[in-house]
């Protein structure tokens, strides 16, 4: 069984990760405060709380240190204020265009009842000793898509995510995903953004914890191959070098050129071509690759980055 450290230690390196995943869970009555948690001096914001956390830092957060009330009502530490439930706020910030849309965006999001949970507990993950309700990580795009491909990888689903740009850090990322049991993801919203350091191309996905150790199996298995292939680019063609020049058209055949002394005859691209262009043939005593089909070639470029000895090339044939 990974322990915290080694969890945080697996997403970090298959990731690439800038920030600490953050461990939550929602305190319920009688449960003690685990020893290293500080309660913040100020009140926080808990997309705030998230922030510092990521940054290094164990937080204890009764409902006095939640300084957002619409967060602290939605995660069921407090009574939410009647000008919230109605509203009105939301039209006074020129964030809905009337109230029946406010009425209908509150009544959809999901949120606890008062009084279920009594404080929030907000660590990195490799110094959280609590058992959380949901790790939260800060991603750019790329990588919340590999979390993604991790939860495909061990159950081959495709995600369903079910959020929205109000209420992101308390309703999606702990609400949604305590009451689905499935990963979400969020943008953010506007407290979320307007509060916190968060950059404009970060975004969140929060898992389940119970689910942390299936993706912590999953990703170094696509970091042997599919992550670091990916940020190589190695499908991206050579784009200069195709562009027709004035006085040529292109006749949309693809002119495929095999280097004899590069190729190994390892047959990779034989495998991996969706096409079947390629077959293994002996040449001069040699296992070698030749291209059989070349009308099927879409130029894709699987084989040219598959190729381990950079043995083919793609040329646009020219009218």
């Amino acid at each position: 069984m990974l322990n915290h450290a080694q969890l945080a230690e697996i997403y970090q390196e298959a990731l690439s990760l800038r920030w600490s995943p953050v461990a939550v869970r929602l305190m319920k009555a009688g449960e003690e405060i685990p020893e290293g948690m500080v309660e913040p001096t100020l009140p926080l914001r808990h997309c705030q709380s998230i922030i510092v956390a990521r940054r290094g830092y164990c937080l204890y957060m009764p409902p006095r240190k939640h300084a957002c009330p619409d967060g602290s009502g939605i995660l069921g530490l407090t009574e939410m204020s009647p000008k919230l439930r109605s509203g009105d706020l939301y039209l006074l910030f020129k964030k809905l265009p009337d109230i029946e849309c406010a009425r209908k965006m509150i009544a959809s999001r999901p949120e606890f009842e008062p009084g279920t949970h009594q404080a929030t507990l907000v660590a990195p993950l490799e110094r959280a000793n609590f058992e959380p309700d949901v790790v939260i990580f800060t991603v750019w795009p790329e990588q919340a898509m590999w979390l993604c491909c991790a939860k495909t990888y061990a159950s081959g689903e495709r995600q369903v995510f079910r959020t929205s740009g109000y209420n992101s850090t308390c309703a999606d990322l702990l609400v949604q995903v305590m009451k689905s049991g499935e990963m979400n993801i969020t943008f953010g919203c506007y407290g979320a953004r307007a509060s916190t350091e968060i950059d404009d191309s970060e975004l969140y996905v929060s898992v389940p914890y119970e689910q942390l150790p299936v993706l912590a199996e999953s990703l170094p298995k696509l970091a042997a191959k599919s992550i670091p292939e990916e940020r190589r680019k190695i499908y991206l063609p050579p784009i200069m070098d195709n562009i027709s020049r004035p006085g040529q058209d292109d006749d949309g055949k693809v002119e495929l050129l095999i280097d004899e002394e590069r190729c190994n005859g390892c047959s990779l691209c034989e495998a991996f071509c969706p096409a079947s262009v390629f077959e293994m043939m002996e040449h001069n005593g040699a296992m070698k690759a030749v291209v059989i089909k070349a009308e099927n070639c879409s130029a894709c470029y699987t084989c040219v980055g598959q190729c381990p000895q950079r043995a083919i090339q793609l040329r646009h044939a020219k009218i």
